[in-house]
């Protein structure tokens, strides 16, 4: 498989999670109607949801046990090396926050979503702390080895865990209003991944576990905001 073939399958991957679970798809936009906030809207998790991203970090997993997965992660590399040798950009460090920053955003622009701003605060970082704890575990028991040989953890890749968790929050948060605009977060996420590629810092599995890692733990998040109690339709 050749890098172009590679950076398709990774595209495809991601949009397919973004339909998964959804049997309709309306498309909303942001008008003087939309311009209130409503709280008795939350977000549904439904555990099919997680079978996507759980693929996406299975495939990662299973690199040492694979072969042909190893082969794409090392044809991937080789032909990033040969074709674009000399890229190299920091965007992606600042990316990576985008999708998650753009609900405060909307907060402030009072465009209607699924929770409060204090609700927000508390979802960001419940799902940092979750995205976080996880990725340093399983870097912890992993071990494997970086892209330059060097004995350093880079399962799953940080950047692409972080990038898709904001995505997810803002696909929970819009996807009762404006499906469309929902998937946005997905696009500036998947971005973010293939920037992590041609930068030379990861591999196609780590980005793939990374994708996978930071959809869960937002959607465990959601699962566990939903078991919180509300006081006057809200949790905070």
């Amino acid at each position: 498989m050749n890098f172009n073939k590679a950076i398709f399958l990774f595209l495809l991957v991601n949009l397919s999670g973004l339909s998964y679970g959804q049997t309709s798809f309306k498309y909303g936009s942001i008008s003087s109607d939309s311009i209130h906030i409503n709280y008795n809207e939350p977000a549904k998790i439904k555990w099919p949801g997680f079978v996507i991203p759980g693929l996406l970090m299975g495939y990662g997993s299973l690199k040492v046990t694979v072969n042909k997965i190893n082969n794409i992660d090392v044809n991937t590399r080789n032909s990033i090396y040969k074709y674009y040798p000399n890229f190299k950009t920091g965007s992606d460090n600042y990316l990576m926050w985008v999708p998650s920053a753009s609900i405060y955003v909307m907060d402030a622009a009072k465009i209607k979503v699924s929770h409060s701003f204090k609700e927000h605060i508390w979802i960001d970082a419940c799902s940092i702390l979750i995205a976080g704890g996880t990725g340093a575990a399983i870097r912890a028991v992993t071990k494997n080895s970086s892209i330059n040989g060097e004995k350093y953890i880079q399962f799953p890749s940080g950047h692409t865990t972080n990038a898709f968790r904001g995505a997810e929050i803002v696909h929970q948060e819009l996807k009762q209003t404006n499906q469309l605009l929902s998937y946005s977060g997905y696009l500036i996420a998947s971005g973010v991944g293939l920037l992590r590629l041609y930068n030379k810092d990861h591999l196609v599995t780590e980005v793939f576990g990374g994708a996978g890692l930071g959809i869960i733990s937002t959607k465990l998040t959601y699962l566990l905001l939903n078991k919180l109690p509300k006081k006057r339709g809200r949790y905070f």
